[in-house]
């Protein structure tokens, strides 16, 4: 189970903190790096400043939120030693091609699964359409949602993302 809230830091200023509670009872927190400052939010929260991953079930899992989408750099420092990227996000409708163009990127780039779950309905004159989807190691979208809650289900392996790894031995290149 993971979701990403808003929380006090030690400093007294708001973070963007992903949660994910494991199946025996694992909590694990990652504080979104780069406040959304288009917005503002860099005057309300302040940003974290280690990335993170863990496992669950034989699956390497690192977490990003929301805006850290289009920060690549990050994502290529835990792409080798990163299964799955999982991005809970509260991106507006009018910016969707640049929310489902980047899941796809982060995944081909990183030869492994993305999981982005972003939120539907409307707030504060902003429309949300969600696009929230599954997106494989090759960049194919295995599951999708758009304009309503829903839940997504695909088969999520390590061995596909070796297996893949094996076959395009691109990450090896990276400099």
């Amino acid at each position: 189970l993971a979701a990403s809230v808003a929380v006090t830091s030690d400093g007294g200023r708001a973070r963007n903190r992903f949660v994910a509670a494991g199946p025996g009872g694992e909590l694990v927190t990652y504080d979104k790096r780069h406040p959304f400052t288009y917005a503002d939010e860099h005057l309300e929260f302040e940003p974290g400043d280690e990335l993170v991953s863990f496992e669950i079930d034989g699956l390497r899992v690192t977490p990003f939120v929301c805006y850290d989408l289009r920060f690549g750099d990050d994502f290529w420092v835990q792409g080798p030693a990163t299964d799955l990227f999982v991005v809970p996000a509260n991106w507006p409708e009018r910016r969707r091609r640049h929310w489902s163009a980047l899941l796809v990127a982060r995944a081909i780039e990183n030869q492994c699964y993305v999981v982005g779950c972003n939120r539907v309905g409307n707030a504060d004159g902003l429309d949300y359409s969600g696009d929230s989807a599954i997106v494989d190691p090759l960049g194919e979208v295995l599951a999708t949602a758009s304009g309503t809650e829903t839940v997504l289900l695909a088969d999520v392996t390590a061995e596909r993302v070796a297996e893949v790894r094996a076959a395009f031995p691109f990450l090896q290149d990276r400099r």
